[in-house]
């Protein structure tokens, strides 16, 4: 999906995902709004609802808009159920906050078992009509669930916003006034949005089965081979991550950093074979020996050298993955067996993904068309939903070399480098 953006700044790429959800062209709603206006949006964040199941749409959208704009953005996948998505700018940062669920208190208690939800599938399915009441009470119950400062100048702005929209009922309306004038404390508040969750009929997700989610994420993550303090750099020929990564290593955060290119993992031991052919064609029609060769390299190097050092790689096992990247006549296609390949790269603890239009990277490098350029972004963003790589930086590299090395050596200080 392609996003007409009239300039490159934060506030239109925000704007977008909020005209977007509200449109049910992506399945995202925001769940509290907040004033947008001059340097208030670089302050708090912005709270989404998301299907979970397809955050790769919404990953995408982003994607897009940022590329086409020329802003870095960063995402972030350290809890089961929040991603967060902070989009750069040079006055500050705008913070999205992307929940596949909405939770809240069954009661007064705080344990784990009571502990429930709203996810966007139930807010979607009652329809247009119903939203505005919906979120009025998922507003409410979050009061409830964070015993949030009734009184700030942001929580009565909130109230007063949701006391105004249609489709509330009279239960719920007079306890979103009463928390704004003081009369109504958060208790009776939260009983009055759960019974309006009640009469509208919408299910909601029950403290056992949140429970059962969380567990299952973190049996998920435990059993995920990871590629520990380890930072892949990925783009397209001509992205510029080379000419990153190099700028990163001359400054003083890089300090340190062991630089390594990941086709040495596999060209190394397979030095010997087709050499009458360019290595890239060579190693494209190898993959099937190229990929098992690189992963038992890539163990047994990163175990040899120790758990002190750390990594950042030059491209990374997601750049094999895909057949005919360079092809005129062939679209760029998954290899065979993707899933399983998938399952068994180890997961980088930094992702750094070098992004630019199609014509500043002809510009540098003309080998692949730009219909492979566009699948090989999508190939590396389906990587980061699926492995859930704890950090990953979409690093724009069409403006100067200075900024984008300022936000991948960012990155890193803010992982511990530097």
């Amino acid at each position: 999906m392609r996003i007409p953006m009239e300039s490159g700044n934060c506030a239109q790429i925000l704007d977008t995902l909020i005209r977007l959800g509200r449109q049910d062209a992506l399945p995202c709603v925001l769940l509290r709004p907040r004033p947008r206006e001059g340097a208030d949006i670089f302050e708090g964040d912005f709270d989404f609802l998301i299907d979970g199941a397809r955050f790769d749409r919404v990953l995408e959208t982003v994607f897009d808009a940022c590329r086409q704009a020329g802003v870095s953005f960063i995402v972030r996948q350290r809890s089961p159920f929040k991603r967060q998505i902070e989009l750069l700018d040079d006055a500050g940062c705008v913070t999205l906050e992307l929940w596949s669920q909405a939770e809240f208190r069954t009661g007064r208690g705080h344990g784990a078992l009571t502990r429930a939800a709203l996810d966007y599938r139930a807010l979607h399915a009652a329809g247009a009509a119903a939203r505005g009441g919906l979120l009025a009470a998922i507003f409410v119950l979050h009061l409830h669930h964070k015993r949030k400062d009734l009184g700030s100048e942001l929580t009565r702005w909130r109230l007063a916003h949701f006391a105004r929209q249609p489709g509330l009922s009279d239960g719920l309306r007079l306890a979103l006034e009463g928390l704004r004038a003081g009369g109504v404390d958060l208790d009776r508040a939260h009983a009055q949005a759960l019974a309006h969750l009640r009469e509208r009929g919408v299910p909601i997700v029950p403290p056992w089965r949140v429970a059962a989610r969380r567990m299952a994420a973190a049996c998920r993550t435990a059993l995920r081979w990871r590629a520990r303090r380890t930072t892949a750099v990925v783009g397209p020929d001509g992205s510029g991550k080379t000419a990153l990564i190099d700028a990163v290593r001359r400054a003083p955060e890089g300090a340190g950093l062991r630089v390594q290119r990941f086709k040495r993992f596999f060209r190394r031991p397979l030095f010997h074979l087709f050499r009458d052919e360019p290595r890239n064609v060579r190693d494209e029609k190898m993959l099937w020996l190229v990929l098992p060769v690189a992963w038992l390299y890539f163990q047994s190097s990163h175990w040899l050298a120790g758990r002190g050092k750390d990594f950042v790689l030059d491209r990374y096992f997601y750049d094999y993955l895909v057949a005919d990247v360079r092809s005129d006549a062939r679209p760029l296609r998954r290899i065979a067996g993707y899933g399983a390949w998938s399952a068994l790269v180890p997961r980088p603890d930094r992702l750094v993904i070098a992004t630019c239009p199609s014509d500043i990277i002809f510009g540098r490098k003309r080998e692949m068309p730009a219909a492979s350029i566009d699948a090989l972004y999508r190939i590396y963003l389906d990587q980061v939903v699926r492995s859930g790589v704890p950090e990953t930086l979409c690093c724009d590299t069409g403006g100067t070399l200075e900024r984008s090395q300022a936000r991948m050596a960012g990155l890193l200080a803010a992982s511990g480098r530097g």
